[in-house]
């Protein structure tokens, strides 16, 4: 059996339903007629001409013209070069003809003209960093030749990309902002890598949000050494980057050669791409992704005989051989199980620990008779949901299991009960990502041995066919009962074991297609139309089944299985379409059956959720990434009032949560609304539910491939509830309706304000039945809070730390920050001046080294010069003392959620939207609320 062909098939599969590719065709050259030769009885010959980089690399798409002589006058034929950078052409023999190229990309030194030697032209070009280009304003993607730029670290150091590759081999440019969770993770690795490669290897971390000083205290509180430094936002634009970090390299020829987008919490990748890129024999390529560097690493351990495996670990009376992996072709890289101990006692282990992106197998093969089971002991101590160890039995995969046992204690294993007499065939195999590692990185086996069904101690299930045969014409079909409680078919009868669809995987149905690519290819159809769409859902929950591919049956998918088999099957039975399906027959559960694997992944499998803090069993549990995101739990209040809805997780990147109706329509997304509620990791979600109604709660991890238990607690809050929340949690969004120089921002979400007759703002409930205007709760300024919009509060605000020790936070009106006689700009451009004592002079070299080579581009956008001769470039009047008024009006007592914060009037107003406008999107039409809350009744 090829046990690694088994295990990517299955995940190819699983993951085409969560993400489809979209390929592009390319472009095909135009079909050209060549010119005559002008001397047709001629005899000809091929001529052929190859095109590369200096570096070794193909260029295709390239024109190429063959010209009779230098003068380039006389064209004999055109072409383009193909996918191996060649091009053929059938010429009159013995001319001496030259060829000119055109289409080559930016970049490359390109001679006026090359001749043939004989009938050949073997072109190499070289490649030199764009020392001319902006950018900022470039669009680059991979094979491109890189700009060259200069950067000016906070410690003023400049570094320029060409200076640098005159000194190493390679460039990696690293994207990222000091706030990235997952750029922190790969720093320390990033930094591991370089002080192990820095003699041939250049690391410039490049910031296009953060300030220098921002930067600096990063770079020294995580103690790295190579460079890093500020950029404008427009150079990751370049590289349409969407997500942080992004990976850039740049190799010896100033070739863009790989771009990984996301981060690479590992050595391992880094080292290996050091690897390629600075080695002798470097042969440039364009890499997809890291995984084109990534080389496999041969194992440095072999297995010992089945004898002496057997004499170690076998228990009472058992007839085993145990072997390696030697059929699949990368056997040669897979790692073999070697004896070793564990808490004292003598145990098998996967020897690949730390070796990332890797495999190691073992092959148990077992004589079984009829009625008799197979066991072994294991512990598996290893990163939760990433690194797995599968257990296969004949090709079936049986069990994976994964995640960090803290108390290592040896766990029992039953991956086989025999219905007849014959040989099994065991595998283990430890699967190992290119992530993280955890524990100690490996599972341990022990204790193999056969017993009796009836004596296995641990709950087992035992995966079944629902449809078996002898000579694979005759089936005999199991029994199936539609249970009327939980809606799905079991078999035998209404409490037997539950009836699961494999859509992901070859069945008796077919050994050429799942059903998923059944209707996927539109093999099967309805009307004429394609089935796909019908059966979309029921993949969807296969693919995040944590059975893999497999779906609970219910009388939907049952009815659906039969239009598959009636057009996919061959012997026309109404029980065909169970030639899909399986069961898992339970052993020592005392009766439990396998639990739903689909298990809070749809409405009718939703998990329940109960009213109280702390409930045990509120919890969502995560150990594979699902999509579309999280679990649901399902709530159905007895009473109806306002429910707070509040996780307590420890992930580091945080959760998101939702709130679904009982048609499935969202109505509640978190957004960090609530200004006393300060877990930025957590949610609270805080709604009004009637009575008798279902209500599904669904809180998922942040980064979807994070794993773990997200507990939560429901708690009532009455009747009716006044939640004080931001006036307008939405974002700007771009409104392509606008035209001419109307601002293309809007902001979604929010609540409509209005101006009550006492001159304060007020929630604008709309009008009566009578007309009149209805007002909800004031609108309230935060004053001393951190905003969504800005970092720092509009006062000065003093407080004391964890220690004890007083913090002081400069606000916004000290900064200067409503003096609207000066712009944004402006005083970026004073607060270095007056880091310079206010000397002119002092400042602009300050700048120029701060800037370096795009000083002419900031010094224009800034407008520096004015500035210097005291010329400001606001849009107002400096209203400091006018709000520094207000700070007289600060709420200092009552309800504490309102503490800190100012009633706004008609005057604030105005002078809040300046600051708006001023700080981040000018002309979009009352921004200054989501400097506000108010209090939202509920109920």
């Amino acid at each position: 059996m090829n046990t690694m062909k088994k295990l990517l098939s299955v995940l190819l599969v699983l993951a085409m339903v969560l993400s489809m590719a979209a390929c592009d065709g390319g472009t095909t050259p135009q079909e050209t007629t060549a010119p005559t030769t002008g001397n047709e009885n001629t005899e000809k010959a091929a001529y052929e001409v190859s095109l590369q980089t200096k570096g070794g690399m193909v260029m295709s798409g390239i024109d190429v013209y063959v010209y009779a002589d230098s003068s380039l006058s006389d064209l004999k034929d055109y072409g383009q070069t193909d996918e191996n950078g060649k091009v053929s052409f059938q010429l009159p023999q013995g001319g001496e003809y030259v060829v000119a190229l055109s289409g080559v990309p930016e970049g490359y030194q390109v001679e006026p003209y090359y001749a043939f030697t004989g009938n050949t032209a073997a072109i190499s070009l070289s490649s030199a960093l764009i020392s001319d280009g902006n950018l900022a304003g470039a669009s680059l993607g991979l094979g491109d030749v890189m700009y060259d730029f200069t950067v000016t670290t906070p410690a003023g150091e400049k570094v320029t990309l060409s200076e640098v590759l005159k000194e190493k081999d390679v460039a990696m440019l690293n994207f990222w902002y000091v706030n990235c969770s997952n750029c922190v993770a790969e720093f320390p690795y990033i930094e591991e890598a370089y002080q192990m490669y820095k003699d041939d290897v250049a690391v410039i971390a490049l910031n296009p949000f953060d300030d220098d000083a921002a930067i600096t205290s990063f770079q020294s509180s995580m103690n790295l050494n190579f460079t890093m430094a500020s950029c404008q936002p427009a150079w990751a634009n370049a590289f349409g980057i969407t997500g942080y970090p992004t990976t850039v390299f740049v190799d010896r020829y100033g070739v863009i050669c790989l771009i990984e987008i996301g981060g690479m919490p590992s050595l391992r990748p880094f080292t290996c791409a050091f690897d390629h890129f600075i080695g002798d024999d470097y042969e440039q390529k364009l890499c997809e992704n890291i995984n084109a560097v990534i080389s496999q690493v041969k194992p440095t351990f072999t297995m010992d005989s089945s004898e002496t495996i057997g004499a170690a670990i076998n228990s009472g009376e058992i007839t085993v051989t145990y072997r390696p992996e030697t059929e699949d072709d990368n056997a040669e890289y897979i790692w073999p199980f070697i004896l070793t101990e564990k808490n004292g006692e003598q145990c098998l282990k996967a020897s690949n620990q730390q070796i990332e992106d890797s495999y190691a197998i073992l092959y148990a093969d077992v004589e079984l008779k009829a009625g008799q089971a197979l066991g072994f002991d294991y512990i598996v101590s290893s990163e939760v949901a990433n690194d797995v160890a599968y257990v296969i039995v004949n090709d079936e995969d049986i069990y994976q299991i994964s995640g960090v046992y803290e108390t290592e204690q040896w766990k029992s294993c039953y991956p086989c009960v025999a219905l007849e007499d014959g040989t099994y065939e065991l595998a283990i195999c430890y699967g190992k990502d290119e992530s993280t590692n955890a524990g100690d990185d490996t599972i341990y086996i022990k204790n193999m041995r056969v017993v009796d069904a009836s004596a296995i101690d641990a709950p087992t299930y035992i995966p079944r066919e629902a449809a078996t045969t002898v000579d694979g014409f005759d089936y005999t079909y199991v029994d199936v009962v539609l249970n009327e409680k939980d809606g799905y078919y079991h078999v035998g009868d209404a409490n037997g074991p539950l009836l699961l669809a494999d859509l992901m995987g070859y069945t008796a149905l077919s050994e050429e297609k799942p059903v998923y690519f059944m209707c996927y290819d539109g093999d099967v159809k309805v009307n004429g139309e394609s089935y796909y769409d019908t059966m979309l859902k029921f993949f969807t929950l296969a693919s995040n089944s944590s059975l893999n591919g497999v779906c609970t049956v219910n009388a939907e998918l049952a009815e659906c299985l039969k239009v598959v088999a009636s057009q996919m099957g061959f012997d026309g039975t109404e029980n065909e379409w169970l030639k899909v399906c399986k069961y898992f027959e339970a052993y020592g559960t005392s009766g439990e059956q396998l639990v739903d694997p689909i298990k809070g992944l749809a409405t009718y499998s939703a998990y329940e959720a109960k009213l109280g803090k702390n409930v045990e069993s509120n919890y969502f549990y995560y150990d594979r990434p699902i999509l579309p995101r999280g679990l649901f739990a399902k709530f159905v209040p007895t009473k109806s009032g306002v429910y707070r809805v509040t996780s307590r997780s420890d992930s580091v990147n945080g959760v998101e949560g939702w709130i679904f109706d009982e048609n499935m329509e969202k109505v509640y997304t978190y957004e960090h609304s609530e200004r006393m509620y300060e877990d930025s990791k957590n949610v609270s979600m805080v709604y009004y539910m009637e009575a008798g109604k279902a209500y599904y709660i669904d809180i998922a991890f942040w980064d979807v491939y994070d794993a773990g238990t997200i507990p939560y607690d429901v708690e009532y809050l009455g009747a009716s509830y006044k939640l004080f929340r931001t006036a307008s949690p939405g974002y700007f969004t771009y409104d392509t309706n606008a035209t001419g120089d109307a601002m293309y921002y809007t902001i979604s979400g929010g609540i409509d304000v209005i101006l009550g007759d006492d001159g304060i703002y007020y929630e604008d409930l709309g009008v009566d039945a009578n007309g009149k205007q209805r007002y909800g709760s004031k609108l309230y300024a935060d004053f001393t809070g951190i905003t969504s919009i800005f970092n720092r509060p509009i006062s000065t605000v003093t407080t004391t730390d964890s220690t004890g020790k007083e913090i002081t936070v400069k606000g916004m009106i000290d900064m200067g920050g409503f003096d609207f006689s000066k712009s944004e700009n402006d005083l970026q451009i004073l607060g270095y001046m007056a880091q310079n004592n206010n000397d002119i002079a002092a400042t602009d070299e300050y700048l120029k080294a701060l800037w370096g080579a795009d000083y002419e581009t900031y010094a224009q956008e800034y407008k520096i010069e004015d500035v210097f001769a005291g010329r400001y470039h606001g849009k107002g009047e400096d209203m400091t003392e006018q709000v520094r008024a207000y700070l007289d009006q600060i709420i200092t007592t009552g309800s504490e959620e309102c503490r800190g914060c100012v009633v706004v009037t008609e005057e604030l107003a105005q002078i809040l939207q300046l600051l708006m406008e001023k700080y981040t999107f000018e002309n979009v039409e009352q921004s200054w609320p989501k400097l506000c809350y108010y209090y939202q009744q509920l109920g």
